[in-house]
């Protein structure tokens, strides 16, 4: 919270005063890094492939705490949105630049879950990397992997945009959903190689989903994660 408080006058700035999309992304990771080096968690980031930063991507990771955005922001040198649910939106202070600097969508309604990933399509237009969680959410802790959802799938397809997955194995058992069972340690990121639209068969908004599921799944797997 006192990070967030001492970055607050820049977010303001380049959110409400002159809006820069691209600059507040860049303080916003930043501001992930100190908030994960002063939680005393370190990451340990292994890359399949380097990426080109002057290229736009769909990140799709696992998605198992709270830690994981501070950690994926922490982890790529490039611009980057999520796609976050909107009742986040309603935290006092907080809100306002989540909803300025996300595409926020309300999952239960039809008309603005495709509204946001036409934002989403947007913000990749504008040279802004977007983070999705297939998952759509954080599972229960006994699941191992959620069956994916298609909407991150059909925009890659539509925008014809690599899909890069990120494998998270340590982060349910460093810092799970009970806050006060956190704790400090190494955490490790798996960034994989992207993923083209053309490269999976028939060019389906399925094969991709299973692509990107099976890639996550069978690294988990490698990891040992429970």
């Amino acid at each position: 919270m006192l990070v967030f408080i001492a970055f607050m006058p820049a977010l303001f700035f380049f959110t409400g005063i002159i809006k820069n999309e691209i600059i507040v992304a860049n303080l916003t990771r930043y501001w992930s890094k100190l908030t994960i080096y002063l939680s005393f968690i370190s990451p340990k980031v292994e890359w399949e492939e380097k990426l080109d930063k002057k290229t736009q991507y769909i990140f799709c990771p696992n998605h198992v705490s709270t830690l994981d955005i501070p950690l994926i922001l922490a982890a790529l040198p490039m611009p980057l949105q999520y796609m976050g649910k909107a009742e986040i939106a309603k935290i006092p202070l907080f809100g306002y630049f989540y909803k300025n600097n996300t595409v926020v969508v309300d999952r239960a309604n039809r008309r603005d879950t495709y509204d946001a990933f036409l934002s989403a399509g947007e913000q990749l237009k504008k040279g802004i990397n977007m983070c999705i969680f297939p998952e759509g959410g954080i599972p229960k802790a006994d699941v191992f992997l959620k069956k994916f959802k298609n909407g991150s799938f059909r925009l890659a397809i539509e925008q014809n945009i690599k899909t890069v997955p990120i494998t998270m194995p340590d982060n349910k058992s460093m810092f799970p959903q009970e806050y006060f069972k956190g704790r400090p340690g190494i955490v490790r990121i798996k960034i994989h190689k992207p993923i083209a639209p053309n490269s999976v068969a028939e060019k389906s908004i399925e094969n991709l989903n299973t692509s990107v599921y099976n890639t996550i799944f069978n690294q988990l797997n490698t990891y040992g994660s429970k």
